[in-house]
């Protein structure tokens, strides 16, 4: 088993020794080394030569940034953790456009293993990356040895008579037999796209006319219906006058290669997209939670005002966590939700601190994809449906039984049934909940018509709330936010 370097940029000793826990419980073999100051931080990087960094954002005499400015300068190749206490997304966002692997908060370092086996693994990969582009450079090279030998289809062309002499690898490119017979620039036009011919041939012209080289990609169609796209070039050889112009060029099949420029092209731009779109969602979710504490001020009458304050972190939570979930799924776009009600509700137990003997969870989760617009909502209501419970339903010493479930339904399968049910006491059957003053279940039917469900209450042996619903329509944005 592989020992890793941990560089540990923290001042409080209480959080490195959680963190090492941490670390331990995840099973990573390690050696760690702790500094605090610039200097020792810079000294670290070279002596220690660290495999991984973990950082906290503020420290008395230094700070996590300016950490991670030395580490991109110095070692970019090493992941660069942030473990603080520090709330935000934008931050978060800012820290990852940076160059940092990923953030962990303080009140959640359970996550802090997790994250370091992610960034070991993203750093295997990546040199995975590095001996491959390598070999696509050495394999590049014997290519262009290879073409002085004739893998590169050549030609030359009589501008004047039209005739193309041509050699076998051209003709194996074409899909076709050198048949040995007169092979005119006319007979080749027919195997370029339709599309491309007048595009080609404008070039040539402009080349000729100015004596100058010339280079084009595009599509030929061969014999049997099969796409290639070749790259053809040429060099006008000529004396006094167009009538004796002679171009001597090559033809090379490029398909593979444009499909993998294609893909990496799209895959660049997905990114670039989804950075920004990550900005956009953050924004939107921030402003989200400022509504939502707005909204709770109002209704705040009790003195005591902590456990409203509290439960509203929760509700803070329950979106970061859909964020964390994008964040860290393949599928960017989509949340597996199961997964998601897994740690929510697992969260939840651990913030009331209730005690799963007495309390029992029943999960009976489909696997679930909803895109962000669905599962912020969703994974509000939830919050509140088991808050209430864990709250409302059961003596203090009471056992009893919530159960979360959620299926597609529907003949199409196109509808999404989400069930949350307790076998406690139950709430009075008079209760009229689109009347009610707590503004949890008033932030239950307002989420619930967001998504456009219909809330289903039962009242036997306890109480159990259904909403079927609908996944959003997503519609992409704009940087301009239309």
């Amino acid at each position: 088993m592989n020992t890793y370097k941990i560089l540990i940029l923290e001042d409080v000793p209480f959080d490195v020794e959680l963190m090492e826990r941490e670390i331990k419980k995840a099973g990573i073999n390690y050696t760690s080394k702790t500094v605090e100051l610039e200097e020792d931080f810079t000294n670290a990087i070279y002596e220690f030569k660290p495999d991984l960094i973990l950082a906290d954002h503020s420290l008395p005499h230094f700070d996590g940034v300016s950490a991670l400015d030395i580490v991109n300068k110095k070692c970019p190749e090493v992941p660069f953790i942030f473990v603080s206490g520090k709330i935000g997304e934008e931050f978060a966002v800012e820290a990852l456009k940076r160059g940092a692997t990923d953030y962990v908060l303080k009140s959640n370092l359970p996550k802090v293993g997790p994250a370091i086996i992610r960034a070991i693994e993203e750093v295997k990969e990546q040199k995975k990356l590095k001996k491959a582009e390598e070999d696509l450079h050495k394999k590049n090279m014997q290519l262009s040895e290879a073409q002085k030998i004739g893998h590169i289809g050549s030609w030359e062309w009589n501008f004047s008579e039209g005739i193309m002499d041509c050699s076998d690898e051209f003709y194996r490119i074409l899909g076709v037999e050198n048949s040995g017979k007169e092979f005119t620039h006319s007979s080749f036009l027919k195997f370029i796209d339709p599309k491309d011919q007048q595009i080609v041939l404008k070039n040539i012209k402009t080349a000729v006319e100015n004596r100058e080289p010339f280079y084009d990609e595009y599509k030929i169609i061969r014999p049997d219906g099969d796409i290639r796209i070749v790259a053809f070039q040429g060099k006008i050889f000529n004396k006094d006058s167009n009538d004796s112009v002679r171009i001597i060029g090559t033809i090379q099949d490029i398909t593979q290669r444009k499909i993998a420029e294609d893909k990496l092209k799209e895959s660049l731009e997905e990114k670039e997209l989804l950075l920004h779109e990550i900005h956009h969602r953050v924004k939107n979710n921030l402003q989200v939670i400022s509504s939502l504490l707005r909204l709770q001020s109002r209704h705040i009458k009790d003195p005591n005002a902590l456990q409203i304050f509290k439960e509203s972190q929760n509700r803070v939570s329950s979106i970061a966590l859909v964020h964390e979930k994008l964040y860290n799924s393949k599928d960017m776009a989509c949340v597996n939700f199961a997964e998601y009600i897994r740690d929510l509700t697992g969260d939840i137990i651990h913030f009331f601190r209730t005690d799963t003997q007495r309390i029992k969870l029943d999960l009976d989760l489909e696997d679930v994809k909803l895109n962000i617009e669905t599962a912020i909502p969703c994974g509000l209501i939830i919050n509140e449906l088991i808050t209430n419970s864990l709250k409302h339903a059961f003596n203090l010493e009471e056992e009893g039984e919530i159960y979360i479930g959620i299926h597609r339904t529907g003949e199409n399968k196109d509808k999404i049934r989400l069930t949350v049910a307790d076998n406690g006491r139950g709430i009075p059957p008079q209760l009229d909940i689109n009347k009610v003053d707590s503004f949890g279940l008033q932030l239950v039917t307002n989420l619930a018509k967001r998504i456009a469900g219909e809330i289903n209450i039962a009242r036997n042996n306890g109480t159990r709330f259904e909403i079927i619903f609908q996944e959003l329509n997503y519609k992409g944005r704009t940087l301009n936010g239309e």
